[in-house]
């Protein structure tokens, strides 16, 4: 959503634009001094509420929907190194060299993860050709492994288990790389924002300093709850993104 560092996102929406707002506040009130008698806060009055009501349940509704994705691409990336590590584990049915094979495609799909895929999808790229390359090697070795002996018939079919688990949870995880909140109800953000704070400055106070705490605070408040939402849009992009730590464990736990 921006190419902005965390923190001058957060200064712009939560810092400029309030300052902004109490600067236009009071150039507002000196332009039209008698809206500070409040003979038309009955009418603002209702207007706002009305209006607030529909923005603060607007805004809701975006904020718990962007963190439910970001939660959930998290919770997918730590699915994926769970399947890794059965798939590594559950290796201890065959013999050595098909195990130690087995075991290095876990390894070598757990480092292209990190060193690879991470930084393409925080670059919005949908994968990395280094990945899908490892599982292919791996489809091709699993679809040779032993079955001598009803033990290894049983884990043959697990392994075949972990390592679809493997191929769908990277596929939902890829889901995440650019998606976002539609164009559209950003400027309906946007555009509520805007009436939000203007139905507040036009109401009647006779306290000026009064009148821009109130509306420079309620402008921080929308400033606060805007900056979260565009700051975990899309998991695995910004500064604040999902991080590869259960595959980058997986990776150090099994190359000691």
């Amino acid at each position: 959503m921006t190419v902005l560092p965390v923190w001058a996102l957060f200064v712009l929406l939560v810092v400029v634009v309030p300052a902004l707002v109490i600067g236009l506040q009071v150039l507002v009130r000196r332009r039209w001094p008698h809206l500070a008698e409040g003979e038309h806060n009955d009418v603002a009055g209702y207007l706002i509420a009305i209006v607030g009501v529909i923005y603060a349940v607007l805004l809701a509704f975006v904020v718990v929907v962007t963190w439910q994705q970001f939660s959930r691409a998290s919770e997918v990336v730590g699915q994926e190194a769970s399947a890794l590590r059965g798939l590594y584990r559950e290796s201890a049915a065959f013999p050595p060299e098909v195990r130690a094979g087995i075991q290095t495609d876990v390894r070598d799909y757990a480092a292209a993860v990190v060193t690879e895929e991470w930084p393409a999808m925080g670059r919005g790229e949908p994968g990395d050709p280094a990945v899908a390359e490892v599982l292919d090697r791996m489809a091709a070795r699993l679809a040779t492994l032993p079955a001598d002996t009803p033990i290894q018939q049983q884990y043959v079919a697990v392994e075949a288990d972990r390592f679809a688990e493997v191929v769908s949870f990277r596929s939902q995880r890829l889901d995440f790389v650019g998606q976002g909140l539609p164009v559209v109800l950003w400027i309906a953000l946007v555009l509520g924002a805007v009436v939000t704070i203007g139905f507040g400055m036009i109401f009647g106070l006779r306290s000026t300093a009064l009148h821009l705490l109130m509306t420079g605070s309620l402008a921080a408040t929308i400033g606060v709850l805007l900056f979260v939402a565009v700051a975990i849009d899309q998991p695995f992009r910004g500064d604040v993104a999902v991080a590869p730590a259960p595959v980058q464990r997986v990776l150090t736990d099994f190359t000691r």
